[in-house]
């Protein structure tokens, strides 16, 4: 988990899969259902964006 610098209530995750295979396995994994719904209401924005390396 990373902290913006300039914007403490600003928060980003960085995960790498080795496949999308294993990422979509994670997406659909309970202990992520439960953050979910623990976190409703608590998280302004949740942004996901899939992206490929390409370097």
């Amino acid at each position: 988990m990373h902290q913006d610098n300039e914007d403490p209530t600003h928060f980003m995750f960085f995960e790498n899969w080795t496949s999308r295979e294993m990422w979509q396995n994670h997406m659909g994994a309970q202990h992520l259902k439960d953050y979910l719904a623990a976190t409703d209401g608590a998280i302004d924005e949740f942004t996901l964006n899939e992206m490929t390396r390409v370097a």
